[in-house]
């Protein structure tokens, strides 16, 4: 992976060659954003940087023994830690480097659920197991086989238990020219003692015109609706290519019916249950972007009432949508509405009724409007 591959996010990487060119590489660094946003390209392109026999001014060589190996993710240096489905009988990450390796060559912008489909454990509660802390650590006890840095990358620290404390040692004193990566995208979820033996590299969101840019590059699509794209993933490249799999433009159409029932002066709450069963009918990936789509819209809104105007990227029947929802949402109301919004996706990730969220969101909703529900 070189840093030429990743979307956006050229001041970080300015940053990081820096780092490296100054002689300055810290031991333990944690790449904290959106995991679409790119900490896992960023942090093998580093990985590949650190250990290049001919650095580039902006990037590895891409051609040299060392980087050779680290594109095929098979160098001897470079040891990767990560969860697993625990119904899995595999013990330790090494087991699973086969799989690893196919994801990241299909795309090294990897989301928790796209790994666990890869063992069909998509409703299975992955974590780092005690075994795999002892496998770290034996791992890193070897001398490197080349020049340069031993790696360490663990993907998303948030599954280490308090086992995780088994790695605080070797993590604030690791072996000589030996670096942590760490790939994460939750820090409440992160064990306190271990952030705080790491300095945090905030990874933000891609730009979104880059981000629209790589999606006409990679996903062959029109400039306008590649751009209508990620403004609707917010700078996050995994949950666009969700956006495109599960046609935004069929949320449109539902987003469009749920605001007809919820502002419609009918009050009728029959019109919720029936709304919640069609939300409960879509897949779960679907109601994530489907909730994602729904937050675009307020920020629609938000536009709407700040600039006195809708923003370009809107279509007619969404304009007509905006225009109504401004008149009953003010910027309170669509704040609470927006923290909703985001705790139901957390709900919804974490394989709660989408039927029944949607029903207790709708008539929250409706009463925030001031069209009040009799149940």
């Amino acid at each position: 992976m070189q840093f030429k591959d990743i979307i956006g996010q050229g001041h970080l990487k300015q940053q990081l060659i820096s780092q490296v060119r100054e002689g300055h590489v810290p031991h333990a660094q944690m790449f904290l954003g959106q995991l679409g946003y790119g900490g896992l390209p960023i942090a093998l392109a580093y990985a590949q940087f650190l250990n290049c026999a001919n650095p580039q001014p902006d990037d590895s060589c891409g051609e040299c023994p060392s980087c050779l190996k680290m594109q095929k993710l098979a160098h001897p240096d470079l040891h990767f830690s990560f969860p697993f489905p625990s119904v899995e009988k595999r013990k330790t990450s090494t087991e699973s480097i086969t799989e690893w390796r196919e994801v990241l060559n299909q795309s090294p912008y990897l989301s928790l659920h796209r790994w666990m489909v890869k063992f069909n454990a998509e409703n299975k509660q992955p974590n780092i197991p005690i075994t795999e802390c002892h496998d770290v650590m034996r791992r890193l006890s070897f001398k490197a086989y080349e020049q340069g840095y031993k790696i360490m990358l663990i993907w998303l620290p948030e599954f280490l238990g308090k086992e995780g404390n088994t790695l605080l040692k070797i993590l604030e004193e690791p072996p000589a020219q030996t670096v942590f990566l760490l790939v994460a995208e939750n820090i409440e979820t992160v064990l306190n003692t271990i952030i705080s033996r790491t300095q945090i590299i905030k990874v933000s969101p891609i730009n979104q015109q880059e981000l629209a840019d790589a999606l006409v590059e990679k996903q062959q699509l029109q400039p306008e609706e590649a751009y209508r794209i990620a403004g609707l993933a917010n700078g996050d490249y995994i949950e666009a290519q969700d956006l495109i799999n599960h046609a935004a433009a069929e949320h449109a159409g539902l987003f469009e019916q749920w605001m007809g029932a919820l502002l419609s002066r009918n009050n009728d709450p029959m019109a919720y249950v029936k709304w919640s069963d069609t939300f409960g009918a879509l897949g779960r990936e679907s109601q994530k972007t489907f909730m994602l789509y729904a937050l675009h819209m307020l920020r629609e809104v938000l536009y709407l009432q700040v600039y006195n105007r809708p923003s370009e990227v809107l279509t007619g029947s969404e304009k007509s949508v905006v225009s109504e929802m401004s008149a009953k949402f003010d910027q309170e109301k669509m704040a609470r509405f927006a923290d909703w919004l985001n705790e139901a996706y957390y709900h919804i990730e974490r394989n709660a009724s989408g039927k029944m969220l949607m029903l207790d969101l709708s008539i929250r909703v409706s009463k925030l409007v001031k069209v009040l529900v009799k149940v």
